[in-house]
């Protein structure tokens, strides 16, 4: 027996629909503008080029470069994806989608091209700067070492977006997917993503650990960082197999219980919920 296959006209179908959702997004000024965030860092790599933890083991920009290509990550694959899911469903490009033959699996995997791009553009500036401002042994000097975060960056990507579509699909009100992002912006700070987890108490370690953040944190760390700068990390060690796999599992499970999700929300999408949701949108503003 072989498992079902997705139609050759659906997936060219998802890459013409990806190929215009970037080159909209990335040509319009909202998306123009998400490129002054890498201005930003690098502003703040400047200030922090002669900063260190720990009595100088490691570099503080270095840290905090590694921490901005993780929430890169957390912001494209689970904070986009929800928002435009939310998006789609009340302004009816879910329904519309739900209407035609593997009309929802091709603008899923629309999704799954868009993403990956969504998270790069940005870095593509932050790299640059940082190997002007940065030492030379915070970004990778071999072939393999490039491939090795390029290994990473995918991994965390793939890691994240069910859980974004997740996020998605279980908050049908802008209210709530707004509070959930104020959650995740929370987890962020405190999950060791920007700063050694080591330098929280026992009990906060552990909570850290217990989310995806601190091990895509602790992944591009480990690609990124000098061997020397494990010595601050919860354990003293990179442990990059061990990290790569729990983000592995993280994956696995996204990839588990988001279809369900979804499926339950497209069999709930209906012309009266898309008019109600606009009728709210008009009497309310959200």
């Amino acid at each position: 027996m072989t498992g079902p296959t997705i139609p050759r006209a659906v997936l060219q179908a998802a890459l013409r629909q990806a190929r215009t959702t970037l080159i909209r997004k990335w040509t319009s000024p909202s998306g123009i503008g998400t490129l002054f965030v890498p201005v930003v860092l690098i502003a703040v790599l400047l200030f922090l080029r002669d900063v260190d933890f720990a009595d100088g083991v490691v570099a503080a920009g270095g840290y905090v470069f590694a921490g901005f290509l993780g929430f890169g990550v957390v912001a494209a694959a689970i904070m986009g994806v929800a928002g435009e899911l939310h998006q789609e469903r009340e302004d009816g490009t879910l329904l519309r989608a739900k209407a035609v033959p593997h009309g929802m699996t091709g603008h899923l995997l629309s999704k799954l091209f868009v993403t990956p791009v969504d998270a790069l553009v940005p870095v593509v500036p932050a790299v640059v700067g940082a190997m002007v401002l940065l030492p030379e042994d915070t970004l990778p000097s071999t072939v393999g070492g490039w491939l090795l975060l390029l290994v990473v960056f995918l991994l965390t990507v793939a890691a994240m977006m069910p859980w974004g579509a997740v996020l998605g699909a279980i908050f049908r009100s802008m209210v709530g997917l707004a509070w959930s992002m104020i959650a995740i912006y929370a987890l962020a700070v405190v999950s060791g993503l920007f700063f050694p987890a080591s330098l929280m108490p026992t009990w906060a370690q552990w909570l850290a650990q217990a989310t995806p953040m601190y091990w895509i944190g602790r992944a591009f760390r480990a690609v990124l960082l000098p061997a020397d700068a494990a010595a601050v990390e919860v354990g003293g060690e990179w442990r990059l197999g061990l990290t790569l796999a729990v983000l592995l599992a993280w994956t696995v499970v996204g990839l588990v219980v988001s279809p369900v999700l979804l499926r339950r929300m497209a069999r709930r999408q209906s012309g009266s919920v898309v008019a109600a949701a606009r009728e709210r949108v008009m009497q309310r503003g959200y």
